[in-house]
């Protein structure tokens, strides 16, 4: 075996041509394969990173007619009466995630994502922290101190690592809050999210005040023994039974019903069929790198047919032929396999590099003991596979036939030229496979870049700006972003200024019952929620020069203007699909609506064409627009708008001017999310 070794790695120092060019294919079919393999490992196959997390699942409320209350959140009134009434949980908790301005370091105060949780979330995922202790129960408790855990990587860069940092006061949206633990290096909750959390706070939920507003995520731990097709019944059952009793917000099978999932399912949910059709994609590019050194390894033993004979003259049967065959080939396939790697680990080097946040824990993804098994057996399935391929000159071939042939050069195997000619059809017949798989990919994208989103995304730069609730309660907020809108309007190179609740083409789903007076269900095709009332899919509380600012089209009456101020007749503006699906071929101009955020009814003054809301790809939903001048000052869609400018010229030109213009009117306040639309 040994003498076999050095006589396979001199015969391929000797052809150093062949050996490069089989080992770069190799190395480029192996790679890809290997790259996405990880990603697959890592995101489909890997169990996530908590205890027993096959007993991990959420929860959520449901109404299945609407596709903007798929998979929606909770009501806090709902997650108690859930958590007292089932059994086939273990536990039950709650969270709430959202952007919050912290301070803690030397530096400025920066914008972080923050989950506020129920106190047993954290011990129920079964991580325990690197520093101090995790939330409990205790400090959950309304009226508790105020404590705050923090993720390893805000606790390195924004405090410096100290070990010390255990009781140390950080600023968290204008509050201080004690720092108790420190997570461990790599812990994300909720997993898969783009935006990771580095701040855990208690929720503290006040259990007397019954709040219906849809404002939590719910997880679950099955009880030991308790499938999730059980747990699935008791919700169903829970359902039928409280919607029996007729209580206020009653659930309903049809509109207000309960799903699980497991937790890494919803994790995977939106990446998996994109992951298996990726990695599809690579095995056939594989296929395609061993149809080419096949072919490779037949030429080579076409110039090596003189060996074989000679060989075989001298005794060597075809298994000891196929040896040697073996071990050439398999070190040739070991060779391209550990530049295989070499690629894999630059293309994942590159995701990270790119922060490809979209692929669940795609920057974990590493090349581990798994991976490497998988690229070693991949190689050792190519080498011994096509490494053969030149015996069928000693297999099916007369001996002194493969003499003359290899002394005259001037004959060829039928059989070998059948099959050379067999791997050239599937390399072509797997290359046109995957370029047409390409182009209908490419063609999809283009065709996502034309779509029109119902507004301008063209020199138009957004910011995020999150306001303390305490030190801009009442009517602080409002005052706050009219001195920002006049600063931004009079920057030079600006030809429009606006604030939004909320951006498209992706705008957070509410699902308000919103009372219509003299609305006609028989007239409308817009679904009903509770109390009967039609139901609008999406809210937004935007600036005066909103439309104008995004260039979204106007279709009847009229954008808002000065004459809607603060002690004004309420106004609202609607969207083309509101207006179709409430108002049917009547026009809405001069209709009223009861906006959820506000019980004063508002008249409709303006319909304005579809802005995507849903996503690109999905048509828009129903859209109310209230003047952020009107809405009630309480609003929490009031305290976290984004900034919106449109830029005559270059939009990062204009950056910079926006910055100081903000930190003019509150330097305290980070800025987030600065970016073009």
């Amino acid at each position: 075996m040994l003498a076999d070794l050095r006589f396979a790695l001199r015969s391929l120092r000797n052809a150093p041509g062949f050996t490069a060019v089989t080992v770069l294919t190799l190395a480029l079919g192996i790679g890809a394969t290997v790259a996405i393999f990880s990603l697959v490992d890592t995101a489909l196959l890997k169990p996530l990173p908590y205890a027993q997390p096959e007993r991990l699942a959420r929860l959520y409320v449901e109404a299945p007619s609407t596709p903007s209350l798929r998979r929606f959140r909770a009501a806090t009134t709902e997650y108690f009466q859930l958590r007292d009434a089932l059994q086939s949980w273990q536990s039950l908790d709650a969270w709430q995630t959202g952007s919050v301005n912290f301070a803690g370091g030397a530096g400025e105060p920066t914008r972080v994502t923050g989950t506020r949780l129920t106190g047993g979330l954290l011990a129920t995922l079964g991580v325990g922290p690197a520093l101090g202790r995790l939330v409990t129960p205790e400090d959950d408790e309304v009226g508790a101190p105020a404590v705050a855990v923090i993720s390893h990587r805000l606790w390195e860069r924004e405090l410096g690592g100290d070990p010390r940092v255990l009781g140390r006061d950080v600023v968290i949206n204008g509050n201080k809050y004690s720092v108790i633990g420190v997570m461990p290096r790599g812990f994300a909750f909720p997993p898969g999210e783009a935006d990771a959390s580095d701040v855990w706070l208690p929720l503290q939920i006040d259990r007397s005040l019954p709040v219906n507003d849809h404002s939590v995520y719910l997880l679950g731990r099955l009880r030991s023994g308790v499938d999730l097709t059980t747990a699935r019944a008791e919700l169903a059952a829970f359902v039928a039974r409280r919607g029996e009793a007729g209580t206020a917000h009653r659930w309903d099978p049809e509109e207000h019903a309960l799903v699980a999932y497991t937790l890494h399912d919803e994790v995977v949910l939106g990446v998996r069929p994109a992951l298996r059709m990726l990695f599809g994609a690579v095995l056939f590019l594989l296929l395609i790198a061993c149809a080419n050194v096949a072919n490779l390894l037949l030429s080579r033993a076409e110039a090596r047919q003189r060996e074989i004979a000679t060989r075989s003259a001298l005794g060597a049967g075809p298994a000891r032929l196929a040896v040697q065959f073996a071990i050439e080939g398999g070190v040739l396939s070991l060779f391209g396999a550990a530049a295989g790697v070499g690629v894999a680990y630059g293309a994942l080097q590159l995701i990270a590099a790119a922060g490809a946040t979209v692929i669940p824990q795609a920057l974990d993804a590493r090349i581990d003991v798994p991976v490497l098994l998988f690229a070693v057996a991949v190689s050792a399935a190519i080498g011994l596979l096509f490494a053969l391929a030149p015996l069928q000159h000693v297999v099916k071939g007369n001996l002194q036939e493969a003499i003359r042939s290899a002394a005259a050069a001037t004959t060829r195997a039928a059989g070998a030229e059948r099959f050379r000619s067999a791997l050239t059809v599937a390399q072509v017949a797997l290359a046109l496979i995957l370029l047409t798989g390409t182009g209908l990919m490419l063609r999809t994208f283009w065709n996502l870049q034309r779509v029109d989103g119902g507004f301008d995304a063209s020199h138009v730069v957004t910011m995020n700006v999150a306001l303390r609730e305490e030190a801009y309660a009442g009517e602080g907020a409002r005052r706050f972003w009219t001195r920002v809108e006049e600063r931004l309007a009079a920057l030079p190179g600006v030809e429009s200024a606006t604030l939004t609740s909320a951006l498209p083409p992706v705008v957070e789903g509410f699902g308000w019952s919103t009372p219509i007076p003299g609305y006609d269900p028989a007239r409308g095709s817009i679904r009903t929620g509770a109390g009967g009332f039609p139901v609008v899919d999406y809210y937004q509380v935007v600036g005066t020069s909103y439309f104008d600012t995004l260039r979204i089209g106007l279709a009847a009456g009229r954008f808002f203007d000065a004459r809607d101020g603060a002690g004004a007749r309420k106004v609202a503006i609607v969207n083309e699909t509101m207006a179709r699906a409430v108002w049917g071929d009547e026009s809405p101009i001069g209709k009223q609506l009861v906006a959820t955020i506000d019980p004063v009814p508002h008249t409709v003054v303006g319909v304005v064409a579809d802005a995507k809301n849903r996503g690109v790809d999905k048509p828009a939903g129903t859209a109310v627009y209230l003047p952020y001048s009107q809405v009630p000052a309480g609003t929490s869609l009031l305290r976290a708008p984004f900034i919106a400018v449109r830029a005559a010229g270059t939009p990062s030109s204009i950056i910079a001017d926006m910055r100081r213009a903000v930190r003019g009117v509150d330097a305290t306040l980070p800025l987030a999310q600065i970016r073009t639309l």
